[in-house]
């Protein structure tokens, strides 16, 4: 999962191929806040609304994973730079994303070895320090230290593929670009559906989920949307139809899930939403980019879109710290769960805060000043905005 905000990227290239100016998509930075909160939504449900129905729609939140994937490629594709190299591109990754993960890993192995019962094994947490975890279909392993980690393996992967796959895809028109994207994402999507469907939702479904290269698909969808950004297409979508057309896959999938027996098969669920969840993308780039903002565009969203990232790594630890040993569930009253889950999401939001303003910026700002920019003549590799620029887009 990627979190760096998107307020200021390259525009799309003229007709010679260079860019002049720059364009805000403030609205991707606050569609990142949605995400967290749907993965905030799945792991609160599961702990304290089993026992009522609304757990099922509580239990769809693992989709905003699907959403930060996409979001990652474009994200990535659309704010490239002219002349930076891949090395320069993966230093500033690494500055962007390892300190906050670092952060929350230790702390989370510090958690689960001497305050929280311990269900993990120590030797699997340095392997999630090292993200290669989701690499590893165990549950002890892919789900080491800070639990929701695997998604940043996952993320790693897909960085190290990054500056090749943006060179090819830049190289190519629509039509080989639509061929590629329909190959790959077909291919992925066809695994995770047979996994969750002949698996049956056990151990092997949870592993094929959060494998790297079952979920490389929706990263190249991302990355060939960001694509057509950069060169121009300036989408034409109502966030009520994308949004519509979301509610649609979300309601399909309850029906397979009754008609199978609970729950709803992960894979099925993320091959039916990734679509309508990039045309909700689309459809708030297109907002931004022809000027009518949107509610995802003001400040207090932007900034809770910045604090996601953060708010992804802290609301699992304090979920299971809260709800576990300060203030358990001990009855079946949706009430009692929503002001439970209404204090974790209160904590998670001042951890959140604290983490990213505590750690994620002053090690950016820290890792990138002391490396110099590396500077490439040759096919421009991506990068984000400087801090200092969030920073501006952000007030």
């Amino acid at each position: 999962m990627s979190s760096a905000p998107v307020a200021v990227g390259l525009p799309a290239p003229t007709s010679d191929g260079v860019s002049h100016g720059r364009r805000d998509l403030p609205s991707l930075t606050g569609l990142r806040w949605v995400a967290a909160f749907l993965v905030f939504a799945f792991h609160g449900s599961g702990w304290s609304l089993r026992t009522s129905h609304w757990w099922h729609f509580g239990q769809f939140g693992f989709i905003g994973v699907s959403f930060f994937f996409v979001l990652s490629g474009v994200v990535l594709t659309w704010s490239a730079r002219p002349g930076q190299s891949s090395q320069g591109f993966y230093w500033r990754r690494f500055a962007r994303i390892y300190p906050a993960h670092a952060a929350t890993a230790a702390l989370a192995i510090v958690l689960y070895l001497y305050v929280m019962p311990p269900h993990k094994d120590l030797w699997a947490g340095l392997l999630a320090l090292a993200l290669l975890h989701a690499w590893v279909p165990a549950p002890g392993v892919y789900s080491a230290a800070n639990g929701v980690s695997w998604s940043l393996s996952c993320e790693a992967f897909f960085y190290a593929l990054f500056p090749g796959l943006f060179t090819l895809i830049s190289r190519w028109d629509r039509r080989r670009r639509t061929a590629f994207v329909a190959v790959v994402l077909g291919t992925t999507s066809t695994v995770a559906v047979l996994v969750s469907l002949v698996v049956a939702g056990g151990r092997y479904d949870t592993a094929g989920y959060m494998s790297p290269p079952v979920r490389v698909g929706e990263f190249v969808l991302g990355v060939t949307v960001g694509m057509a950004l950069r060169e121009g297409w300036v989408p034409r979508v109502r966030p009520s139809t994308a949004w519509a057309a979301t509610a649609a896959a979300v309601g399909t999938s309850l029906m397979i899930g009754a008609a199978r027996g609970w729950p709803v098969p992960r894979g099925v669920a993320d091959v039916l939403s990734v679509g309508p969840l990039t045309l909700v993308l689309v459809a708030y780039a297109g907002r931004d980019l022809t000027g009518r903002r949107s509610l995802l565009a003001r400040p207090w969203a932007v900034y809770l879109g910045q604090l996601s990232f953060a708010f992804y790594l802290v609301h699992q630890l304090v979920l299971d710290l809260l709800l576990k040993d300060v203030i358990p569930f001990t009855d079946a009253a949706v009430s009692s769960a929503l002001w439970r889950l209404a204090v974790g999401l209160g904590v998670s939001v001042l951890a959140a805060m604290a983490v990213h303003h505590g750690v994620e910026l002053p090690a950016q700002r820290l890792l990138t000043r002391r490396r110099r920019p590396t500077s490439s003549t040759a096919v421009p590799y991506p990068d984000e905005p400087r801090t200092a620029e969030l920073a501006r887009a952000a007030s």
